[in-house]
């Protein structure tokens, strides 16, 4: 009775010795393929996604406006979404728009470059189709590791902020749709 037990101990630990790397192997695969942004990419252009997001959206020369206690942020930039493969990326042109009241004069000027990080899949499906992101709909955080927030505010704007994205670029585009353009990607 003691040797079949230990005939079969044996066998079981030859298949689980077998069997344990491939199991590994195809959970590794299955993560790949649920998450395109295990990987950092970089555009043709130069702008980079970070690992773990899906998009950035870069508003490079935003006017700020003041009027008293209101303050009023405005520009047109760039959304940059990867593809699910991480080969390529989609390019929308964008209209944003941004209020607080943190105003304490009368005045208007040029402020440093916004950056977004898109965390999460809705937001940037949403841009993909051409949808208006409020800031109010989503969770936003300028904490970069929060791993509850859809968008992360890197640089050149507060938590503060109420914001909205928009795509396109003209009242035509809020017609019609806007349509995004394909860019190259290569993983860093």
């Amino acid at each position: 009775m003691l040797t079949h037990f230990n005939t079969f101990i044996r066998l079981v630990a030859r298949a689980a010795l077998l069997f344990t790397p491939l199991a590994s192997l195809a959970q590794e695969t299955d993560r790949q393929s649920i998450s395109p942004t295990l990987i950092a990419v970089q555009t043709e252009t130069g702008q980079q996604i970070p690992a773990g997001a899906y998009g950035i959206v870069q508003i490079q020369t935003p006017r700020v406006a003041n009027l008293l206690q209101l303050r009023g942020v405005m520009g047109r930039g760039i959304a940059i979404i990867r593809s699910d493969d991480n080969h390529d990326c989609q390019s929308l042109q964008l209209r944003f728009v941004a209020g607080d009241f943190g105003g304490d004069s009368v005045s208007t000027h040029a402020v440093k470059p916004i950056r977004l990080i898109l965390q999460s899949a809705r937001v940037s499906n949403a841009l993909a189709r051409g949808e208006d992101v409020v800031s109010d709909m989503y969770v936003i955080s300028s904490q970069m590791n929060d791993p509850d927030a859809d968008i992360i505010i890197e640089a050149g704007l507060s938590e503060s902020h109420g914001f909205v994205l928009n795509p396109g670029t003209s009242v035509v585009a809020d017609v019609f749709g806007s349509t995004p353009s394909r860019l190259s990607c290569s993983e860093l």
